[in-house]
């Protein structure tokens, strides 16, 4: 196995050496799938929400869906891939989700360990959407600030309506949204509690969310003071280059100028030496008998 610490939940996807083919078709099917795994919540929510057999055939029939695609991408992608024994052992998450998904829409949740089996499924949902989130990169730039608080909020409403249906001791819908931002915040306080199954599996979810949440939040302050240095760092190297090249102009007008100059000065020495070698000889003697007559 290679050093993709993906590899330990179940989610490594395509290696990096793969062939492009796989890669291509890892990249199609990425969104789909995350959409396919998150049917796991309504469908535990249809199951849990009463004893009307309408309810239970939805959510088998959310599970059949389940167990087709995920079926059907994996083996699919055993066919593309140049690994298909790494790709089924480093990805052993989907064949979890398979089984799961199998059994649920063959036996429903008529038994306990069936519906462990569900539980398991919501947890691989969120797992997923994590691994969704962590490949916008805008969301750990100072642009990913306002979308992860709208995704927030967005959740945290949906989770307090949701928690209002499935916990009898709540009573308002504000009620429930408290229990949601507690629960997603991982505080706790003890006001209220979830007391249903269902409300404590919700519970479970709304917890694994918000830390994920949580950590893209401290991802995006992280980024934010590491983009300002980094901002820093480029005015610096700019006005550097610009200095460089202002002093190397400057530097490189003066040589121009100090080599003309010197130029000059031998053309002006080179000119004295011919003068002096034609007329200086006799000059001094004319002179010299001169002086007696005068």
């Amino acid at each position: 196995m290679t050093g993709n610490p993906l590899v330990w939940i179940g989610l490594a996807g395509v290696e990096p050496d793969d062939n492009a083919r796989a890669r291509a078709w890892q990249q199609r099917l990425h969104g789909v799938m995350i959409g396919v795994a998150l049917l796991a919540l309504p469908a535990y929510l249809l199951d849990s929400g009463g004893e009307h057999p309408a309810l239970h055939a939805a959510a088998s029939a959310l599970d059949g869906v389940i167990f087709a695609a995920f079926l059907l991408e994996t083996l699919w992608m055993l066919h593309v891939t140049d690994h298909p024994l790494r790709y089924l052992l480093e990805n052993w998450l989907n064949v979890l989700i398979i089984v799961g998904a199998a059994l649920s829409a063959l036996g429903g949740a008529s038994t306990e360990w069936l519906a462990l089996i569900r539980i398991a499924r919501v947890a691989v949902g969120s797992l997923v959407l994590v691994r969704a989130l962590s490949e916008f990169r805008v969301l750990f730039t100072r642009r990913g600030a306002p979308l992860l608080m709208g995704a927030a909020i967005c959740i945290m409403l949906a989770a307090g309506g949701i928690m209002y249906w499935l916990e009898p001791s709540v009573s308002s819908f504000w009620d429930g949204l408290w229990l949601a931002f507690v629960t997603g915040l991982t505080i706790g306080y003890g006001d209220v509690v979830p007391t249903s199954p269902a409300a404590r599996v919700f519970a479970v979810f709304v917890a694994m969310i918000g830390i994920a949440l949580m950590t893209l939040f401290t991802a995006n302050v992280v980024a934010f003071f590491i983009g300002r240095d980094d901002a820093i760092a480029q005015d610096a190297e700019a006005l550097r280059r610009d200095l460089t090249h202002a002093v190397g102009a400057e530097l490189a007008t003066h040589a121009r100028r100090v080599e003309a100059e010197i130029g000059a000065l031998r053309a002006e020495i080179a000119q004295l030496r011919r003068e002096v070698a034609r007329g200086t000889p006799d000059a001094p003697a004319k002179e010299y008998r001169e002086d007696p007559n005068a």
